[in-house]
């Protein structure tokens, strides 16, 4: 008894000493930063929905510098914000820093049948890669160009009704409905937003990022007991395999009544054609992480078309939406730029239809776009990655499991890397050679950089060019009595405007 007594204040101190270390671990090797509080760093305020944790890493970025670091419970991050840093970090370090930033309660990209190109890391994600990219070519956007131009259409329809008698409306929501269309695939055009955002789940990422060693066992916990935070996230996977495996039963009938396929109808289709000729060989050779053949099959599995399936629905559909909403802010607010825009626009796409090659002539509007997504960058938590081999980031020496995110936020109105007017909405600078190199040095990152660039890019593009297109050839955005300047904006793992209220004035 008495060995007992002595064992349970040595275990309890033992715990509180390790938590205390780690805590402190950023100061003790001189990098400034928040401290936040014992056990759990700075996600008290980092999980802040009314105060975007990307928005308050900017703020940290003018308190402490472009380099600092924070503890998120036992999760040691290094934050970024130097051009040069950045550009070690996705490119000339990429062998070192391969996997991305993900929180223990997410799983083991390794083990997840479901493993998708976000998570994934090492051959793995190569394979994924590889066999995923035929799904993004040119080639394989042009035979949906149809459908999107279609969802565009029906937006459009939608908008005309809403718009009778010059009310305003929320550019957010229909911008929401549109992605969802395209992205979402057929089985789950109807279903909301918040289905897939609904949750209030701050508890989530705070359980894995103290409590690692059981992340598992609660990760398993929640997917057997919905109510405990993961109802939406399990209703979407269920949803989306049903629409996986009817599709395959659909096609496998077709075969039996010897009908061919036909155009895609969706990602579905295009995922379940998707097919590598040597995934062994994708890519630039990244160290011993390129030598297993442990995923050697050329094709996805269904688990695999699963997973890529549902981080495109759920990673497309809202950063899409957002660029477009803050698109049609930008443009109402600046609006010599939109009637510029609408000059391009009623040059290029004269006849009713918009096709592929139509689209890749609104050069102006690829200025407008890229401005946009510079102000208002999307997706930043992609922006990050996790140390697979100790090295040394410029000055700061990296150790194993150490994360590295990027205050993307920062990075793109930085006036030693923009200029003065670093914080103003000018899509000219894009015609100027400089910006291109700024891109490749690592100053402007929207969709990341280096082998893990966002696949999904030209697809953004795609969407948004269509849908502007047909917005702008009939209307002009306009500010109205309930669009907030500046934008109110909130949000946890996107920073997104509570709303974006304007009215759409039909052209002369």
């Amino acid at each position: 008894m008495s060995i007992l007594l002595l064992l349970i204040p040595t275990i309890l101190i033992g715990i509180l000493s390790y938590y205390l270390w780690l805590w402190t671990y950023w100061r003790r090797r001189g990098i400034p930063g928040p401290l936040g509080y014992p056990f759990v760093g700075v996600f008290p305020q980092t999980l802040k929905s009314e105060y975007p944790q990307y928005l308050q890493m900017r703020d940290w970025t003018k308190q402490y510098g472009p380099v600092y670091g924070y503890t998120e419970g036992t999760i040691k991050s290094l934050i970024v914000s130097d051009i040069d840093l950045v550009h070690e970090l996705f490119v000339k370090q990429y062998d070192n820093f391969y996997g991305r930033k993900l929180n223990p309660i997410q799983g083991d990209p390794e083990k997840d049948p479901r493993s998708n190109l976000f998570s994934a890391q090492g051959f793995r994600w190569k394979r994924l890669r590889a066999i995923s990219s035929s799904t993004f070519t040119n080639n394989s956007l042009r035979r949906i160009n149809l459908t999107v131009e279609d969802s565009a259409v029906e937006l459009l329809r939608h908008i005309e009704e809403k718009t009778a008698g010059g009310k305003e409306i929320d550019m957010l929501q229909f911008c929401q409905d549109f992605t969802m269309d395209v992205i979402g695939c057929i089985p789950m055009r109807q279903m909301d937003s918040q289905i897939i955002f609904g949750d209030n789940r701050k508890h989530i990422p705070l359980i894995g990022g103290v409590f690692p060693k059981f992340a598992e066992f609660f990760r398993f916990f929640m997917l057997k007991f919905p109510f405990l935070g993961a109802a939406n996230f399990i209703h979407v996977n269920k949803t989306m395999i049903n629409a996986v495996n009817n599709r395959i039963a659909q096609r496998e009938k077709d075969a039996e009544n010897g009908i061919e396929l036909g155009e895609p109808q969706d990602f579905i289709d295009l995922f379940l054609d998707a097919r590598a000729d040597d995934v062994e060989h994708f890519g630039e050779s990244n160290g011993d992480f390129s030598k297993s053949t442990s995923y050697s099959n050329r094709q996805l599995t269904t688990s695999e078309i699963v997973g890529q399936c549902t981080v495109f629905l759920i990673a497309g559909f809202d950063t899409t939406a957002l660029s477009l909403s803050y698109s049609t802010y930008l443009l109402a607010t600046h609006p010599e730029i939109q009637r510029k825009l609408q000059e391009e626009v009623d040059r290029e796409c004269q006849n009713p239809e918009i096709t592929f090659d139509q689209l890749s002539k609104l050069k102006y509007m690829d200025c407008v776009i890229k401005e946009t997504l510079r102000l208002y960058p999307l997706g930043t938590l992609a922006n990050s990655r996790r140390c697979m081999r100790a090295t040394k980031l410029g000055d700061v020496e990296v150790e194993v499991g150490t994360m590295v995110q990027v205050d993307t936020w920062s990075l793109h109105t930085d006036p030693k890397i923009w200029g003065d007017d670093a914080k103003e909405f000018k899509p000219e600078r894009w015609t100027n050679p400089d910006a291109d190199q700024i891109f490749q040095k690592g100053g402007y990152i929207p969709f990341g950089l280096g082998p893990r660039q966002c696949i999904g890019m030209r697809l953004a593009y795609m969407e948004e060019k269509m849908l502007l297109s047909h917005i702008l050839r009939k209307y002009s955005f306009e500010i109205g009595k309930k669009t907030e300047i500046p934008l109110k904006l909130v949000g946890r793992a996107t920073t997104q405007p509570t709303s974006v209220w304007m009215q759409l004035k039909l052209r002369n």
